[in-house]
């Protein structure tokens, strides 16, 4: 109970913020189109889904998707205040995540990140610096069976370390 007699369920009442919202904060048709279809895929589980990119430059929402989308999607899609399309992709996010782990694990040594290409053609990997980059990528290239592509060099940071100042 709170001091005026009502229940709050055991939680204190949210106080409003006061003073205006950032306009860079706030939801825009594009940023919820892009969370609705993306919400879906999520709740969809498909082995065919593969993500979604927001095009800020064309105000519109690019739906990747391995195979055809399913009928559900697409009028969710046309539903949207935004246009949204549907790109082809040669694998799914449940082809490559696999992938992409499998190559850090064995190649960690030279791999420092990976993860599936923007447009799910393949697998981009991030190399530590040290990393000879042609031999590397020939290397990966010819033990993968999806296409492994170079994003850049950037060697990792610890965050487990021990920082404090004793």
């Amino acid at each position: 109970m709170t001091r005026d007699g009502t229940d709050c369920g055991g939680h204190r009442p949210k106080k409003a913020i006061s003073g205006s919202v950032p306009v860079e904060l706030m939801p825009t048709p594009l940023s919820i189109a892009a969370d609705t279809l993306a919400g879906w895929i999520e709740k969809s589980a498909n082995v065919n889904a593969c993500g979604v990119e927001l095009l800020r430059d064309q105000d519109a929402v690019v739906v990747y998707w391995k195979g055809t989308p399913p009928a559900e999607l697409q009028s969710l899609a046309a539903a949207q205040a935004v246009p949204v399309s549907f790109h082809a992709s040669r694998y799914s996010l449940a082809d490559l995540d696999p992938v992409a782990r499998q190559v850090l694990a064995d190649h960690s040594d030279v791999v420092s990140s990976t993860g599936p290409n923007r447009d799910y053609s393949g697998i981009s990997v991030t190399l530590w610096s040290t990393a000879p980059m042609e031999a590397t990528m020939t290397k990966l290239n010819a033990e993968s069976d999806v296409p492994v592509f170079f994003w850049k060099f950037a060697d990792p940071v610890d965050l487990t370390a021990d920082t404090s100042h004793s």
